[in-house]
Formats: structure tokens, C-alpha cells, sequence
């Protein structure tokens, strides 16, 4: 060589090379071992196919005898072995000068490191793999996707928007997301995006939105902000469900539960009549604050309603008496007394005479009988003297 293609064989960033049809190399300069590792003379030591990633070699090969057959190489990529084990890929140009003699041939290659150019173009390949992946999941869902901006907006919008409420994408996006919230629902709706923005992640909210029918659905809703993303760039991705038929479920559900418990506490403090002067309350089952009040309340109710003279409180059927329910008891005989009816008190076992004899309670005004029937008979008994005293 001259010198002065000596100097730029010598100083060129590129790997520069030439190689005989026994795939030896012959001229290698100083850019192989900046690149690879390898001395000059321990890659001219072996054949060149030896340095090549053993998925490559093939190709490699096969390369090599076209360009003996006098084809050129504008670019072909392999991987080469680095002295410390790891691998680059290298992307080749070459040429054989086929006006040389046949055992004169040499291959002339020049080649460059692509080995980050290619991890950028595997790393591609695999975000536009997963975009793809992503993009069909954004379309198929059955649940509706979105992302909104800090403007109120929402961004993108799946088809399955148009699928639940009749609104396309594009009108999704067209205007304010709180357009199409119910008007009783907005300011929670807003006050929740609100946290978001601040970094607060919804678990579950449920608003109403306008369906283009004019109606409207129940979803329920789970968001979070990216806060990764530039603070002028940030977006809340949210997905949410239609849960209108489950609302409608449990609101009839409420609805019967209140039928039941108004039927229920009906029947559980009922006032059974045995003439229009007399009537019996059987309390049955466990006593706690409400029913306590609801038994002062039918009582005083029945009374004040009809021309009752006598209430038979029959507590037989109640699991347990307590000293609150004892004092219930004779609060409500005394607010009877008010309303000018007389209480007996029917069906007290030992253990309930004990406790209110331990309170210290004024009974007075209230009568107690052993049995329901003892009751009832001294009720009619006194209704019949109380007749014949007024016929006189």
C-alpha cells in the first residue's frame, strides 16, 4: 500500500479487511481490536467463520461463495465473538475482484458495530408488537376505556363506549366528559378527577352517565393518574363497567327488604284483639333497642286509636328480659296509664320477677298474672263488673 492509504487503513474507524477462499483473513487494521478484543494476529490465527455466532454461520457462508461468484455485498449483518465472550453485531459491505487471477481473489470488506443499532431495532420491533397487542385488547374490551386530560377531555375512547351508551368515540372526545354525567353526580364526578390529578387512585366510583337516547347508566369506575409521564402531558387512564342491572337489582332488593322488615316488625309486636275493650300484645324473640320502641309506639298507637281499656303485655314468648327491656316494660305500662288504660303484665318467670324486683321499679298501676289466659280472664272479668257498675 501507499502511504497515505497506509495512514487511513491505520487511523479508520471501520473495520477494514480482506480475506482468501480458505475464509482466512490477510489484512486487518488496528479498528478489530478496539472493537472486538482480538489481536490482529490471533484473528488472522484462525479461520475467520470461527469468530462468527454460531446461529450466524450459515448465512455467513453462504455470503462468502457469492461474493467468490462475483457478487457484491452492499449490506449483510452477523454477529462476531469479542474477546471477553460477549457478542457485536457487525454490518458488512464487500466485494472480490474477479479481474484477479482465481488463486489471487481476495475478499475486500469493510464493516461497521450496528450492535446498538440493532438492540434499538429489536427493542422497536417489540414496543410496535406490543402497541399492536395493546391497540386490539383498546378495541375488543367489553369494559369502557379511557384516558382523560387536565382540560376535562377525554382522550382516546374504545368502541365499546358506542356499544353501552350510543355515543361513537369521536363524540366521546368531541366534548367535556362531564357533558355526559348525570346532573346529581357532578360535583362528586369532578371532585373525584380532582384527586386524581393530585395523585389519588379510585378504586371504585359509581356516576350516571347519559346514554344518546336521553336515558341513563350506572358505571363503575377504577382510575389512576400516570405519574410518570411530563406534568403537561399527564393523563388518567380509567376503565369502567355498566352496573345499571345490578343497581336496578339492588335497589328492588332494598326496596323488598324494607316490605319484609315493615311486615316483619308488624307481626313481631302485633295487638290482638279480644273484645273492643281488650287487647293482648305477645312479645316472642329477642328484644334490642328498636323493638323496644317500636313496642311503646303500636301500644300507645292501638290505644289512642280505639277505645281499648286494657293492654296484656304477654312476655312468655321473649328469650331473655334484661334490666333494659324490664325498664321498657314499665315505661310503656305508664304511658298507657296516661293514654287511661290499664296494663297486665303476663307470662314473667322467676328469674324476670327477680330483676325487676332488683331495679327497684314503680309497678304500681301495672298487674301481673302467671298465664296469658289468667290474664284475659280477670280483663273480661273486670270488663263485666265495670258494665254492671255503670248500668246501676
Amino acid at each position: 500500500m501507499g502511504s497515505s492509504h497506509d495512514k487511513l487503513f491505520q487511523i479508520a474507524a471501520g473495520l477494514l479487511a480482506t480475506a482468501d477462499a480458505r475464509g482466512h483473513f490477510h489484512d486487518l487494521n488496528p479498528a478489530w481490536e478496539r472493537t472486538l478484543g482480538w489481536s490482529l494476529d490471533e484473528l488472522r490465527g484462525k479461520p475467520f467463520i470461527d469468530f462468527v455466532h454460531p446461529a450466524d454461520r450459515e448465512a455467513t457462508l453462504a455470503e462468502a461463495a457469492r461474493l467468490f461468484h462475483g457478487q457484491t455485498t452492499a449490506r449483510f449483518d452477523n454477529r462476531y465473538r469479542c474477546k471477553d465472550g460477549s457478542y457485536k453485531w457487525l454490518g458488512w459491505a464487500a466485494s472480490v475482484d474477479m479481474d484477479d487471477a482465481p488463486e489471487q481473489r481476495l475478499i475486500y470488506a469493510t464493516a461497521i458495530d450496528v450492535t446498538s443499532d440493532r438492540e434499538r431495532a429489536e427493542q422497536l420491533a417489540r414496543v410496535t408488537q406490543l402497541a399492536t397487542v395493546y391497540e386490539k385488547l383498546f378495541r375488543v374490551s367489553v369494559g369502557l376505556l379511557v384516558t382523560l386530560d387536565a382540560e376535562g377531555y377525554f382522550r382516546h375512547a374504545n368502541p365499546a363506549w358506542e356499544r353501552t351508551l350510543g355515543w361513537s368515540p369521536a363524540e366521546m372526545t368531541a366534548r367535556p366528559f362531564i357533558d355526559f354525567v348525570h346532573p346529581d353526580d357532578r360535583e362528586a364526578t369532578l371532585a373525584e378527577a380532582t384527586a386524581l390529578f393530585q395523585g389519588s387512585t379510585t378504586i371504585r366510583f359509581d356516576n350516571r352517565y347519559e346514554c344518546k337516547d336521553g336515558s341513563y347508566k350506572w358505571l363503575a369506575w377504577t382510575a389512576h393518574l400516570d405519574a410518570t409521564d411530563d406534568p403537561s402531558d399527564r393523563l388518567v387512564y380509567g376503565t369502567a363497567h355498566d352496573v345499571t342491572s345490578y343497581k336496578d337489582l339492588l335497589g328492588e332488593l332494598e326496596r323488598t327488604l324494607a316490605r319484609l322488615r315493615d311486615t316483619m316488625q308488624a307481626m313481631s309486636t302485633p295487638l290482638m284483639p279480644i273484645t273492643d275493650r281488650i287487647v293482648v300484645m305477645p312479645l316472642i324473640g329477642q328484644m334490642d333497642s328498636e323493638r323496644i320502641s317500636q313496642v311503646m309506639s303500636v301500644a300507645l298507637a292501638g290505644v289512642q286509636s280505639t277505645q281499648v281499656e286494657i293492654v296484656i303485655l304477654d312476655v312468655t314468648g321473649l328469650r331473655e328480659i334484661d334490666t333494659k327491656v324490664a325498664s321498657a316494660l314499665v315505661d310503656t305500662a305508664r304511658a298507657l296509664q296516661l293514654l287511661g288504660a290499664r296494663t297486665i303484665l303476663t307470662g314473667i318467670r322467676p328469674a324476670v320477677a327477680q330483676t325487676l324486683v332488683g331495679l327497684g321499679l314503680d309497678l304500681a298501676g301495672i298487674l301481673t298474672k302467671s298465664t296469658l289466659q289468667s290474664a284475659i280472664a280477670f280483663a273480661l272479668q273486670s270488663g263485666q263488673i265495670a258494665a254492671r257498675a255503670a248500668a246501676l
